[in-house]
């Protein structure tokens, strides 16, 4: 078959529709706005998921009842084919059938079975192009969507094993082919160079989906990382970035060699009247005044804030014992945030809390706290001269600085002379040391509460209740109920650097 092929691909944009990233207004080359895809018949523009949630426009749309305007674009752009993400379900069923609905490119998901029959939700398909070309697409998510969702925004679908659905959806296709391309919201469980295992755990399996079935070009996401070229097991493999920041043209030549490029968009102006009406309106509900904090706090570089602590965790460790009631709050920061100034705005709140995360308490022994803030140590790598710097499971296979954790409700201290996993020297509450056997109520997100990010032990606690509001919409109530919030200076732990002296 002396038949091309090309095929446009996106994946992970994350609700980033327009050319900028709302911690400012500065137009940034990134945004499915700026994104042209020239089409011909042989031609298809295909998204891996994660399209619904992430930004503040998303969240925008959410909290005021207005339609998800990615479809609209995604039309308008030329969308042939998309496959679901695991956030694609954050804001429930009615969201993501209004999306799908309004979308002109079929949905394809193997693995996602919509309980209602109203969803065009199918799992594989057979495109002929002009040249008479027929590809094959097989798609699939990450079932580990079943860990971090809520029980009531997948109790209309259900969600099975990515692995064996996608076999039986090859199997369905066998012989209609002349190339089968894979759409798989997930990522790589190996390093495709080293062979180095990424990840023990079965979240992302694109290298057994390799192994195991005849895939001639997979296409991931899931884990951000801007990858083109790559190929395991006789498979083309690619993944772009997150946050519409690029995409990816992949080609297939008359002897079905797969090469693929990673094409960064440049930052298109806004033209269209809808487009102009949305992004007016989005920008003064982010720069509307929501409260008053005693002092600004901004974002330091990851490993300062890390080492000295961080006022913006302070901060959102408040909002999260208030609402919660729980003796110990734990949170995260995320890879990007904005901060907030000492005058709040929407914008400062929505840009620097960008996940649809809830709040969940435990009930955690003295024992399983040592243990998370042992992984949390481990986030410090010492290096060969004495110096820190950040752990490379941190960096790589993606940024993952969410995964380290500050604590409020405790005093605790880091020793990094000592090896990992022997770190924590004292923990102590309200100055008396914490038993092994000691009881408490801990609230986190509802991410760490499943033991994501190497916090296992966490999904074998009690849970003892939970709280279904989004963690950003606490901290706009709990920031507007108040006329100033105090932000705390004193330092809740310690980090002993390794020569001896404080961080």
């Amino acid at each position: 078959m002396a038949a091309r092929l090309t095929i446009y691909y996106t994946s992970d944009t994350h609700g980033y529709l327009f050319p900028v990233n709302f911690i400012d207004r500065q137009p940034r080359p990134m945004g499915l706005l700026s994104m042209t895809f020239p089409k011909d018949g042989n031609t298809l523009v295909i998204d891996g998921g994660d399209t619904l949630q992430g930004s503040p426009l998303a969240y925008y749309c959410h909290v005021n009842g207005i339609p998800m305007p990615m479809a609209r674009e995604m039309n308008e752009a030329g969308y042939d084919y998309v496959t679901l993400g695991n956030h694609d379900f954050n804001y429930g069923y009615d969201t993501l059938a209004l999306h799908l609905e309004t979308l002109r490119a079929r949905c394809l998901c193997a693995n996602v079975r919509d309980r209602r029959g109203r969803l065009p939700i199918t799992g594989c398909t057979v495109h002929t192009l002009q040249n008479g070309l027929r590809v094959g697409l097989v798609g699939i998510v990450t079932d580990w969507v079943t860990h971090w969702e809520t029980r009531e925004n997948l109790a209309d679908f259900e969600i099975s094993d990515p692995l064996a659905a996608a076999k039986e959806a090859v199997a369905a296709l066998k012989g209609k082919t002349d190339v089968l391309v894979g759409i798989y919201h997930g990522g790589l469980e190996k390093d495709p160079v080293s062979g180095k295992l990424l990840s023990a755990t079965d979240e992302n399996i694109a290298c057994k989906l390799c192994e195991q079935l005849p895939f001639d070009l997979l296409l991931t996401g899931h884990q951000h990382i801007a990858m083109v070229n790559q190929c395991w097991h006789g498979v083309h493999i690619v993944q772009p970035p997150c946050n519409a920041a690029a995409f990816i043209r992949v080609t297939m030549d008359e002897n079905r060699e797969f090469a693929s490029e990673l094409i960064t968009p440049l930052a298109r102006a806004i033209t269209k009247p809808w487009e102009q009406k949305l992004y007016d309106e989005l920008n003064l509900w982010l720069d509307t005044p929501i409260g008053r904090l005693s002092r600004a706090v901004w974002p330091e570089e990851k490993l300062t804030m890390a080492l000295h602590g961080s006022p913006i965790a302070d901060l959102i460790n408040l909002v999260q014992l208030d609402a919660s009631g729980a003796e110990l709050s734990c949170t995260a920061l995320g890879n990007e945030l904005r901060g907030f100034d000492s005058a709040v705005t929407v914008r400062d709140v929505v840009a620097s809390y960008v996940y649809a995360n809830t709040l969940v308490v435990l009930e955690v022994t003295g024992d399983v706290l040592k243990k998370a803030l042992e992984q949390c140590a481990t986030y410090f790598a010492v290096e060969s001269d004495g110096g820190v710097t950040i752990g490379e499971k941190f960096l790589l296979p993606k940024e993952a600085h969410y995964n380290y954790d500050y604590y409020a409700g405790i005093e605790y201290t880091f020793d990094l002379r000592n090896p990992a996993g022997n770190r924590v020297t004292s923990l102590t509450r309200k100055g008396v040391s914490v038993r092994d056997d000691e009881v408490f109520t801990l609230a986190m997100n509802n991410y760490r509460a499943t033991g994501a990010g190497d916090f296992d032990f966490f999904a074998d606690c009690r849970r003892v209740r939970e709280i279904q509001t989004e963690i950003s919409e606490l901290i706009l109530n709990y920031l507007s109920a108040r006329t100033t919030v105090e932000i705390p200076r004193q330092r809740p732990y310690r980090v002993i650097l390794p020569n001896g002296s404080l961080a």
